[in-house]
């Protein structure tokens, strides 16, 4: 024997355990990390079992490979099933022996397939099942589909019910790399979906893609919306209760409703006492939850404003007829104002104007600032005798009236004559001319009319 193995032999019968315990790890640890570098630039390589195969059959494959002892893994790509190369055929042998896996046809076949002895609920679901698979191999046609999958809620039929309650659908689709449904094949999935099924209409279909998300859904209405489409909606029930009694020109409406936006519940525990042979006893106990709903009306603040000046027993109805439409609570803070405008004081006459006929008819020159300001008023006196003119010929024989009650008698007779439309004319130019504030103050008043 060797001097070094007799050595080796010696040191190991003259060691302690511990020792040995270390000489053993020594010799043990370079052979493990030497492997452990072997297999890191040498990993095991994965070849591909079978790719795309539906939810149904690739949980069968994955079942039967844990029972095979077959190690596998899912492809990040396409969701196909990889195992080691070197169990690549073995693991095709033993699945083919099993029938694995089976094809979509298959399994429709199955279950199309009838069986003694089911119940009626069983042939029903059976049913279900064979039209959602049929429904999601239609829907799978489609270019941008990759997988899809449906889930029909057909409720039973009974005739105790006066309606059928309606049917409805969830059809979850997995959309190719870069691929998206247009708001058409949404559609057409809808439909396609809603004409297999008795009484289930289109809008009861709804898409999803694997996040969740409906897919071609409207945008989810926030606070915001409801609350502004809640004031139009009671802004238009006013109006309707009011416009055939005063008119819609003559009434407008503004609604402040505020909602809650917060979730809350209130119990409300009560215990009733009854006196049985002088002595209390409790009799019932009754608790009560009440469930108060995101988005709730909290409270509603209306004003009402009326285009005259109404009295106070018109307002008075205004307000009873607006409270009824908007179903006001006065214990919630709702509250409601009814407003009328004042009236418009009409222009007082002129006692002693000037004869038109006295004088040369002439335009004077144009100064802005001979116009005093006023509201409503129009910046300058041609800009009212260029509109008054035209307005006034429809009404000279208002203003020829006007000037026979104020002209004295010795002047009147210089008035030209009633036919004489082009003197009239000029006479109304030239009062408007003189006065423009009467001018200005019959326009506002065919302006507010």
């Amino acid at each position: 024997m060797p001097g070094w193995l007799t050595a080796l032999r010696d040191l190991l019968a003259e060691a302690s355990p511990l020792r040995r315990v270390m000489l053993a790890l020594l010799a043990v640890l370079p052979l493990v990390a030497l492997g452990a570098v072997w297999l890191g630039f040498h990993p095991v390589e994965y070849r591909m079992l079978y790719p795309k195969l539906s939810d149904r059959a690739g949980g069968e494959v994955l079942a039967a490979l844990d029972q095979l002892d077959i190690p596998y893994r899912l492809s990040d790509v396409d969701g196909g099933i990889e195992v080691p190369a070197a169990d690549l055929h073995v693991a095709r042998y033993r699945l083919a022996a099993r029938g694995l896996p089976r094809t979509d046809d298959t399994l429709r076949e199955e279950a199309e397939t009838p069986r003694f002895g089911a119940s009626s609920l069983q042939e029903q679901q059976r049913m279900q099942r064979a039209l959602e698979s049929e429904l999601a191999r239609s829907v799978r046609t489609l270019d941008a589909v990759e997988l899809a999958r449906v889930h029909l809620a057909v409720p039973k039929v009974s005739p105790f019910l006066r309606d059928a309650p309606p049917a409805t659908a969830a059809v979850l689709v997995r959309l190719r790399p870069g691929a998206a449904l247009t708001p058409g094949q949404v559609v057409a999935i809808q439909t396609l979906v809603a004409a297999s099924v008795p009484r289930m209409k289109r809008g009861d279909v709804q898409v999803l893609d694997p996040r969740g998300m409906l897919i071609g859904a409207a945008t989810p209405e926030t606070g915001e919306s409801r609350r502004l489409a809640l004031e139009q909606d009671m802004g238009r029930r006013v109006q309707a209760v009011l416009a055939p009694w005063l008119g819609a020109e003559r009434v407008n409406v503004q609604i402040t409703a505020t909602l809650d936006d917060s979730e809350t519940r209130q119990t409300v525990e009560r215990v009733r006492n009854v006196v049985v042979a002088g002595q209390a006893r409790p009799l019932e106990k009754t608790v009560r939850t009440t469930r108060f709903p995101e988005g709730r009306l909290a409270r509603v603040n209306a004003v009402v404003i009326l285009g005259f000046e109404a009295s106070a027993a018109e307002r008075a109805r205004t307000a009873q007829l607006a409270r009824q439409a908007l179903g006001l609570v006065p214990s919630r803070g709702d509250t409601l104002n009814v407003y009328a405008l004042p009236a418009v004081e009409a222009p007082a006459a002129q006692t002693e104007p000037a004869p038109v006929a006295s004088r040369p008819v002439s335009i004077p020159p144009v100064r802005a600032a001979a116009v005093p300001a006023e509201p409503f008023a129009l910046p300058s006196p041609v800009l009212l005798g260029g509109a008054a003119a035209g307005a006034i010929a429809l009404l000279f024989y208002a203003f020829a009236r006007l000037r026979r009650r104020s002209i004295p008698v010795s002047s009147a007779e210089a008035a030209p004559p009633a036919d004489d439309f082009d003197a009239l004319l000029d006479a109304a130019r030239a009062q408007a001319l003189a006065d423009p504030r009467v001018t200005a103050d019959v326009i506002k008043l065919w302006m507010r009319a």
